[in-house]
């Protein structure tokens, strides 16, 4: 087995033997090494895509958040009293009158 291992490492396995059994295991090696590169260049672009997508889930975070902000300060009674006041309706001088009704 070592020694194997050292005729390949060497380069003896090809240069010697030229044996069918020798080009099926250099075809194999050669077909092994295609599948790795081909597995790392779709991972490295699938995380690319991650990437892209992380920042755009990020963006639309900020754009929701600031959203939010503008309701909030459109919701806010003093925004609403001015917007109001611009077309004539004001707050009630007058507290409103609680009416009670009892069953008789």
């Amino acid at each position: 087995m070592r020694k194997k291992i050292l005729d390949i490492i060497n380069g003896r396995l090809i240069i010697e033997q030229t044996n069918l059994k020798n080009i099926r295991f250099v075809m194999f090696l050669f077909f092994l090494a295609v599948i790795m590169i081909y597995s790392s260049h779709s991972v490295d672009t699938k995380i690319y895509k991650l990437n892209d997508l992380s920042k755009k889930v990020v963006m639309v975070e900020n754009e929701f958040i600031e959203k939010r902000k503008e309701i909030v300060k459109i919701k806010m009674e003093s925004n609403i009293k001015i917007q109001l006041s611009d077309r004539g309706i004001a707050p009630s001088l007058n507290p409103p009158t609680k009416i009670v009704i009892t069953k008789e």
